[in-house]
């Protein structure tokens, strides 16, 4: 009698394949594109839906951070990530495996946070990230590639550098918060400004929730359309690249500057570099990730200038609450409303945000394990794109964004800005 040796996971497949029938492959993949070039498109959009307002509130303060929102993109990202599945449906491996356990375990977290409604929407929305990352690595490079998405990204760079440069010449909003979420910049608590000459100009957002998230959205996509500039005109290209500079240089974000110059010495150095410098490169990259809190910390003690005080105080308190909460942290989302309940920095009593560096912020609400989990995912990605060129550009742009800001992170707009670099990467396979 002979045993029967199918493995579990090709029973699994056997199983998906009886019960969920794929759709036409052509009619798939058309709507696909469509899907992935719109959400491309709505990267920057922050048109939402408030779900619910009261638990935006924290110590008598409104966080804005707190409150559970349904974004237009959101809607788009799911039907995307769905259709993905039902057409390309995930092949059983350790790492789908270690994926799934990490991701309980954190859901099981946030159910245990004191604000588990927040947490846990927080957590559905990185999740939701996570799947759509996970959409762009089952599709194939003909959709990834496409022109279609090319076109898209080339005219969200320039519709966004457009309504930014006019937002600065007017000094105000140009259509209103329906068109995509553009924020009302003249009746904004807390808006962002910049004294030229002695005198103050508001900062252009676009449709964006700041400047600074505007900068990183235009900066990142154009890394990516020079990437891909083959796939449209030379003359779209550099005007597109063009104004999303000026862009860039309007919102006064030095984020987005530094990483600017990290991604022009990159394209500078790339092909002068054997592989074995390259990754002592990468490494001095990555390990910006913590002397740049140093180097802050340090100029803090002797600087007057809030905006640095602030953001060093924020990874203080950051480094505190993940020494009191070290293998679990304090939950997902939960930054702001402990800082607002417990600040004793004078400094920030109007400044309640989150830490102004990703991985610190990552540490005090996840603890240890989230950023074993944050990790892993990073060596899944790097084992999806052994190009090592594409890996050291990516993380030109991605680490200075996440050592001196959040958003990347904390907002949906930022979230899938993210997504839109795995497209470059995974573009250089």
């Amino acid at each position: 009698m002979m045993r029967n040796t199918t493995s579990p996971q090709t029973k699994l497949r056997r199983f998906a394949n009886a019960w969920w029938p794929k759709w036409s492959s052509v009619g798939a993949d058309r709507w696909l594109v469509s899907l992935l070039s719109l959400l491309v498109f709505l990267v920057p959009s922050n048109l939402f839906l408030i779900l619910h307002q009261q638990i935006g509130y924290a110590a008598g303060m409104r966080i804005d951070y707190l409150i559970p929102k349904l974004y237009l993109s959101d809607l788009v990202a799911g039907a995307f990530a769905t259709l993905t599945l039902v057409q390309y449906r995930p092949r059983v491996s350790k790492w789908l495996i270690c994926i799934g356990i990490s991701w309980f375990i954190l859901l099981l977290r946030q159910v245990a946070t004191l604000t588990p409604a927040s947490s846990l929407w927080f957590f559905a929305e990185l999740s939701l990230a996570g799947v759509v990352i996970w959409s762009l690595v089952q599709l194939p490079k003909r959709i990834r590639e496409h022109t279609g998405v090319t076109w898209s990204l080339a005219s969200m760079l320039g519709l966004q550098s457009l309504v930014a440069i006019g937002q600065f010449a007017l000094q105000k909003s140009l259509f209103g918060y329906w068109f995509l979420g553009e924020t009302n910049l003249l009746h904004f608590a807390g808006i962002a400004s910049q004294t030229i000459g002695g005198q103050e100009f508001i900062l252009p957002s676009g449709t964006t929730p700041h400047p600074n998230v505007l900068a990183g959205v235009l900066l990142i996509g154009s890394v990516v359309l020079w990437q891909r500039r083959k796939d449209i005109p030379r003359w779209l290209l550099l005007s597109t690249l063009a104004v999303s500079l000026f862009g860039i240089g309007l919102t006064f974000s030095l984020s987005a500057w530094l990483a600017g110059i990290f991604t022009l010495c990159f394209y500078g150095v790339k092909n002068k570099l054997d592989t074995t410098h390259k990754r002592i490169v990468l490494a001095g990259v990555w390990s910006l990730i913590v002397l740049i809190p140093l180097v802050m910390s340090q100029f803090s003690v002797v600087s007057a200038n809030p905006s640095l005080t602030r953001r060093s105080t924020l990874n203080q308190v950051a480094i505190t609450t993940f020494a009191a909460h070290p293998l679990w942290g304090t939950g997902l989302n939960t930054f702001t409303r402990g800082l607002a309940l417990t600040n004793t920095h004078r400094i920030l009593e109007r400044f309640v945000q989150p830490a102004h560096n990703v991985p610190l912020l990552l540490l005090a609400e996840t603890g240890l394990f989230g950023v074993l989990a944050g990790v892993g995912i990073l060596i899944w990605l790097r084992k999806i794109s052994s190009n090592l060129d594409a890996v050291l550009l990516a993380s030109c742009v991605l680490v200075p964004l996440i050592s001196l800001d959040h958003y990347l992170y904390t907002l949906e707009g930022g979230r899938l800005a993210v997504v839109v670099l795995l497209l470059m990467v995974l573009a250089e396979e």
